[in-house]
């Protein structure tokens, strides 16, 4: 057996987002995208923004966890949310029957979450659309296309700093 080694950290990879208009294709071919990062997955994508993304070293993300707060974390809020029930309305039964303080710790290691994710994003995003990131994902609207661009670039980013460009 051989030794395994991290994927290349200076590996760079070009992504699109599915809630872009420009990107077309079956819930199937979406799915097969956003788990592979294969472009040729898709039925169209051309004139969507191209975020060109940078792998994470275990440093980086490391590095992204402490300034999300990995220290300060409610553990009782980690294990609440390992132990979370898939089903929503059963979950939504599960949260209401928690104490307060159980409730809090949940919504904070939640807001931990989010933080890590910014945070990955922040430090993988090289630029949109040929042009430097800055600020420009805190300003896609509506809201819920920012969640969904922040989500799906930290599934790009973990893939490639995890596995490389070949994916599994």
């Amino acid at each position: 057996m051989a030794l395994s080694f991290l994927p290349d950290s200076d590996l760079t990879l070009e992504v699109v987002v599915t809630c872009d208009p420009a990107v077309q294709g079956t819930a199937e071919e979406l799915a097969k995208y956003l788990e592979t990062g294969d472009l040729s997955c898709l039925t169209q994508h051309e004139g969507a923004t191209i975020f060109k993304l940078k792998a994470l070293s275990p440093s980086d993300r490391e590095s992204a966890e402490v300034r999300a707060g990995a220290y300060k974390r409610s553990e009782l809020g980690r294990i609440l949310w390992l132990e979370a029930p898939d089903d929503e309305r059963t979950k939504a039964r599960w949260h209401h029957e928690l104490a307060e303080d159980e409730r809090e710790a949940l919504a904070g290691y939640q807001a931990y979450l989010n933080r890590v994710f910014i945070e990955m994003v922040s430090a993988a995003l090289i630029e949109i659309d040929g042009k430097p990131a800055g600020d420009q994902l805190d300003r896609i609207k509506p809201e819920s296309h920012r969640l969904q661009v922040i989500s799906e670039l930290v599934q790009h980013i973990q893939r490639m700093s995890l596995l490389g460009s070949s994916g599994k």
